[in-house]
């Protein structure tokens, strides 16, 4: 009579050592192998081409998909090359990438946030007559209309209507010095920044493709041998770059719009 309770109580034990083993090799890929899956950052900085990478490391035959922080899929299944894959994310934002083993039994979830490009540049321009410019920071984002960002110019509002739901700004703030002898005057000379791509940003006549909006300029005189701190904002409907930034000067011009020198193109050695 005692038999069957002890014959029982094996059983049980049985199922319970095959039920674990049989959780065990599930949870594993199609070689057997337990599963792992990691990422080379878990926080990236975008980059001056408004893209950010990041590296994937998991088993053999492995898929990811990328997920926004709504859950949402932004990039669906893509197969790894030996478990190895290169991400790359378009926008700034949290997100997690979801690795699955090749035969799907087995999947981690990675998160990873992506920042804005932000960067200290701290370089000089050549001198255009008396004036010379130092890049000090520069800082790129993604704007959203539907979030107000209404640049706080009112020769940037007249095209604001016109720029798309998402447009592309970067602000460089910057250190001009008048090395020269005579008072430079802002209200008559103005510098126009340029992308990598020669597009002018112009603060007078600003366009959807390229409008700018300076601290500086329409300020009063920059007195001889003295340095002034400012801002320029670009903005376009188009991606840009500034890695190397330059100013645009027609003519450098003193009080009362006299000339000092002629212009040229200042850009960073």
């Amino acid at each position: 009579m005692k038999k069957k309770p002890i014959i029982i109580s094996i059983l049980v034990a049985v199922l319970i050592i095959a039920a674990i083993v049989g959780t065990m090799l599930y949870r594993r890929d199609s070689n057997g192998k337990p599963f792992k899956a990691s990422l080379n950052h878990s926080k990236v900085m975008m980059t001056p081409n408004w893209d950010a990478t990041v590296k994937l490391t998991a088993n053999k035959g492995a898929t990811y998909q990328v997920l926004n922080k709504d859950n949402k899929v932004v990039q669906g299944k893509h197969a790894t090359t030996d478990g190895k894959a290169t991400i790359k994310l378009t926008k700034v934002g949290d997100y997690t990438i979801v690795a699955r083993s090749d035969n799907g039994h087995v999947s981690k979830k990675l998160p990873v946030k992506v920042s804005h490009y932000q960067a200290q540049i701290n370089k000089w321009t050549n001198a255009v007559g008396p004036l010379k410019f130092k890049i000090t920071s520069v800082d790129y984002r993604l704007m959203s209309k539907s979030d107000h960002d209404t640049p706080d110019t009112s020769m940037i509002d007249e095209i604001f209507d016109q720029l798309n739901d998402h447009y592309y700004q970067v602000q460089v703030n910057y250190v001009v010095e008048n090395t020269g002898n005579k008072a430079v005057n802002p209200q008559y000379t103005m510098w126009l920044p340029e992308s990598d791509d020669n597009q002018e940003f112009s603060v007078q006549t600003p366009t959807v493709d390229g409008a700018g909006i300076d601290s500086i300029i329409g300020t009063a005189a920059i007195s001889p041998k003295s340095k002034r701190s400012g801002n320029v904002i670009m903005i376009s409907n188009n991606k840009f770059s500034v890695q190397n930034m330059q100013f645009s000067i027609d003519e450098v011009l003193g009080n009362n719009g006299t000339h000092i020198s002629k212009g040229g193109i200042a850009k960073l050695k």
